[in-house]
């Protein structure tokens, strides 16, 4: 799997000049990649295009909620093994810059279609983006269909009754309950006060590598 910046990927930078592939990409923070976010991850790896996933070096709640940010799930190296093991071909990693900070919702999407030859996209149901989140999921919808793209919202992921969220999963792993965090991640939780080279990250049972 190839990694980018922003920079690079936007200015065209990404091989020995070569253009941006055409791509099938979703968009997030990703913490955790649990069962809701699988669910956007396979429909990118399903596609023909070149399967992409958006995300940033670091949380974005870093810089604009520091007071509520309660950590992160996973590390980034963590996240990048499960992409690609899941079949991603390339990740996008975006530093929250001020200039990034400023960039209006449409002015992303359009330079991902542009610059980025953005083909297809998903995101998921509470997607938003863009200065002051201006840009919810359904005018990213519009804003592709105006492009003659499409982009597929996708709906909440349940498990046993109750919605996926990363929140969910701090909140169990928070009260020691590996089990229930395992559930929603899909795959094995891990106790943070494990030493480092203890620490194995396993394959979520239902993805393989893309041949």
């Amino acid at each position: 799997m190839q990694a980018l910046d922003w920079d690079a990927f936007i200015n065209g930078r990404a091989a020995a000049g070569a253009a941006n592939p055409p791509s099938a990409m979703t968009i997030g923070v990703f913490d955790g990649v649990h069962r809701g976010h699988q669910s956007l991850i396979r429909k990118v790896t399903e596609h023909e295009f070149c399967p992409t996933v958006i995300t940033f070096r670091k949380n974005p709640k870093q810089t604009l909620a520091p007071q509520t940010y309660a950590g992160d799930i996973i590390t980034l190296n963590e996240k990048l093994v499960i992409f690609e093991r899941m079949g991603i071909q390339r990740t996008i990693l975006i530093d929250f810059s001020e200039d990034f900070r400023r960039l209006k919702g449409r002015e992303f999407i359009e330079a991902l279609i542009y610059e980025g030859n953005l083909r297809f996209l998903v995101v998921g149901y509470n997607f938003r983006c863009g200065c002051h989140l201006d840009t919810d999921a359904h005018a990213v919808k519009s804003i592709t269909a105006e492009h003659g793209i499409a982009c597929e919202v996708v709906e909440p992921v349940m498990f046993r009754g109750e919605r996926v969220s990363s929140s969910r999963i701090r909140a169990a792993l928070s009260a020691g309950d590996w089990a229930a965090a395992a559930a929603f991640l899909g795959r094995e939780a891990f106790d943070p006060r494990m030493r480092p080279n203890e620490l194995h990250f396993p394959l979520p049972p239902y993805c393989g590598r893309r041949p």
